[in-house]
């Protein structure tokens, strides 16, 4: 899978050219052509070169445009009567790029693709997401409610949400490769071609908080809902109730008003909140970075 229709596209022109890497076609003899979103190994040729035999290797899926697939007969219940079978699903580039526009929340746009891919199948399922770390935290790393520190590199397993996450550092190998290359020389210090997330933590807040003092809402569902303490301290939103609630989005089935709206994102830019902790600093920060513009 990839974030966008377009980086899709891109993978699956001229029979899936970009697919895989040519040494890998060479290594392994591929002969690959594509139907739809389809990728197939073709098998055998007849004398005029027309496909005989083909089976299919896998297929190439966004997740920008999920609601797509919805309805579509993706999932086979009898997939895994083979006991050979899994489920091998990958997010390659699970990260947007620092100028890429955020028209879409990455972590509900996947979560709905692998509903459309796996239903409720929970054995046999390997999902694997590879990207590098930007200076904006990642998408789904905030999910797994983990943020790797800088240099702390290694493997960490969060056992509650059944994951294995390796923070990998650049080895001297990797490093002498790249050096003296065209983005060494005139980007040295840009993440895109590293694997150090930079992170700010001047705005975690560890002190103790007093009082709720108002609820922040981005959409219906709880899982966006923020609760600010004491005026300036925002954390994730824990049943707590309070009198004064801001919808950020009009049909919230809250009072609606453009001019509080417009409050928090002036007070959320300015640097007047604080947050209980980093992760909650960058969901608060996404949320904020996908709302539509006021008219």
């Amino acid at each position: 899978m990839r974030l966008t229709n377009e980086s899709k596209r891109k993978l699956l022109t001229n029979n899936a050219e970009k697919l895989v890497d040519p040494d890998l076609r060479r290594k392994y003899k591929l002969d690959l052509t594509t139907l739809g979103d389809n990728v197939y190994n073709v098998l055998e040729r007849d004398a005029k070169g027309k496909i005989k035999r083909k089976e299919l290797m896998c297929r190439v899926m966004d997740l920008a445009t999920f609601y797509n697939d919805k309805g579509s007969g993706l999932f086979d219940k009898d997939f895994l009567n083979d006991p050979n079978m899994y489920y091998n699903i990958c997010l390659d580039e699970m990260n947007r790029e620092a100028n890429e526009k955020k028209s879409f929340d990455i972590v509900y746009a996947f979560v709905n693709q692998l509903e459309n891919l796996i239903r409720s199948t929970k054995k046999r399922v390997r999902i694997i997401c590879i990207g590098n770390l930007l200076e904006e935290a990642s998408d789904i790393c905030c999910a797994f409610n983990f943020l790797p520190e800088a240099g702390k590199f290694g493997r960490y397993y969060l056992r509650k949400k059944r994951c294995v996450i390796e923070y990998i550092q650049e080895n001297e190998a990797y490093k002498n490769r790249r050096k003296g290359t065209v983005a060494d020389i005139l980007m040295p210090n840009s993440s895109t071609f590293t694997n150090e997330i930079k992170t700010d933590t001047s705005l975690v807040n560890k002190a103790r908080c007093v009082r709720p003092t108002m609820i922040i809402k981005f959409s219906k569902n709880k899982s966006d809902w923020f609760t600010v303490w004491d005026s300036t301290v925002i954390h994730r939103w824990n049943k707590e109730n309070c009198h004064v609630v801001i919808p950020m989005k009009p049909y919230l089935d809250e009072r609606y008003s453009d001019e509080a709206k417009n409050t928090v994102i002036e007070a959320f830019n300015l640097r007047v909140y604080t947050y209980k902790d980093l992760i909650t600093f960058k969901q608060f920060q996404q949320a904020v970075s996908l709302l539509k513009p006021s008219r």
